[in-house]
């Protein structure tokens, strides 16, 4: 078994999320990489253990095999917390191909990889939005803009706003206008998108990149942007009537009341009041990772409105809300742990742009004013993956 250069590992690494709006296809990639780890954890384990990547990567991931592990022993759905915590494997023995493999003189080409993709899903979902399709004829879903991702998930903004920084950092060099122009495309697609957890996210990365990288007419800068967000707000007011919709019902969150307020939430209340019902019987390790959909006809109350609707709420809505209900205290604590030992591994091996940049990104996935996708759930646990590994990757000295 031969291993390929750094740069096709990388791609490997990149077609991960490539592959992402095709569903089961994004495991392939990943499975080659998985074989990539095994065959270089028993071919070079003395070289590995040597690595200080290898450290922390071990440590994150045993936090997370463990949370999940700990808490599928009483699991309302037992088979899957144990599958998920199986599953997981493939991110650990992935992430020690890419530690192996992965020169660190290539980051810049993981860079530009993310950003030509990030721009292909900007571009595409433009098309869709002025066409109705997107260029492999798929529709968008009701309402939003969803562009490569079709119809019937919002997974496109969050993703753009993921790897904004990533961009941000890979076009430093280019020319003013080549920057602005690809920054506000994606900026345009994330706000018709309709994810307001995105919108978040984007918020505080541009915020973040204003007072990290911005040393010189910095005011003048920010006084720029606002008028062209300003411009962009009003013009999109104007012309999308989706976006209105969504700012509407944005609103309605400062009315005094709470079915306007879980109408501004997406009904999200009686999701996180059903979540706090499960934390209070199950407080040491939860219900189970991943299975809140199957403990929620339990715990919800009578007149919830997700079961007046025939169906149950698929995961608690708040990452931390989702540790607490599936894994417990226990789960929290490791979770706190895990990113604790990951920002300090970081702050002694930190590239100024490199680490900043997938740093921001991975910050942004856990904010906790947002309302994002299930950490336990293939897509959004691919998605911290990525990232996560992304930082570790590049957060070596000189890199």
């Amino acid at each position: 078994m031969r291993v390929n250069s750094s740069k096709t590992v990388i791609s490997l690494f990149v077609s991960v999320i490539f592959l992402l709006p095709f569903s089961r296809y994004t495991e392939l990639p990943l499975l080659i990489l998985s074989l990539y780890g095994i065959y270089g954890l028993v071919k070079q384990s003395d070289k590995l253990i040597k690595m200080p990547q290898f450290k922390i990567l071990s440590i994150v991931f045993a936090s997370y095999f463990f949370m999940i592990f700990i808490s599928a022993f009483d699991s309302y759905w037992q088979e899957k917390s144990f599958t998920v915590a199986l599953a997981s494997l493939r991110f650990y023995l992935a992430g020690i191909a890419l530690l192996l493999y992965v020169d660190k003189k290539d980051i810049p080409w993981l860079f530009k990889l993310v950003t030509l993709l990030t721009l292909f899903w900007t571009i595409d979902a433009l098309i869709q939005y002025f066409v109705g399709y997107d260029i492999i004829g798929r529709a968008s879903y009701e309402g939003r803009l969803n562009g490569i991702f079709g119809e019937h998930h919002v997974k496109l903004g969050p993703l753009l706003a993921l790897s904004l920084p990533i961009v941000m950092i890979a076009m430093r060099k280019l020319s003013s206008s080549v920057r602005w122009l690809s920054v506000l495309l994606i900026i345009v697609v994330i706000i018709l998108s309709g994810t307001r957890s995105a919108w978040i996210m984007m918020l505080f990365t541009l915020a973040a990149y204003w007072f990290h990288h911005v040393k010189q007419r910095r005011w003048q800068l920010l006084l720029k942007t606002s008028i062209v967000a300003g411009i962009l707000v009003s013009a999109l007011w104007v012309f999308s009537p989706d976006f209105q919709q969504r700012i509407n019902r944005s609103l309605a969150i400062f009315s005094s009341s709470e079915s306007a307020i879980d109408f501004a939430l997406a009904d999200r209340l009686s999701i996180w009041e059903t979540s706090l019902n499960m934390i209070k019987q199950h407080p040491i390790n939860g219900v189970g990772a991943h299975a809140f959909r199957k403990a929620y006809p339990d715990y919800a109350e009578v007149d919830d409105v997700w079961q007046a609707k025939q169906g149950v709420a698929m995961h608690a809505h708040h990452w931390i809300l989702e540790v607490l209900t599936d894994t417990g205290i226990i789960g929290l604590i490791i979770v706190f742990f895990a990113l604790y030992k990951l920002f300090d591994f970081i702050k002694t091996n930190y590239h100024r742009h490199y680490s900043w940049a997938f740093q921001i990104a991975l910050i942004s996935a856990f904010l906790p004013i947002t309302s994002t996708y299930s950490i336990f759930a293939s897509f959004w646990s691919i998605c911290i993956w990525f990232f996560g590994m992304g930082l570790i990757l590049s957060s070596q000295k000189n890199a």
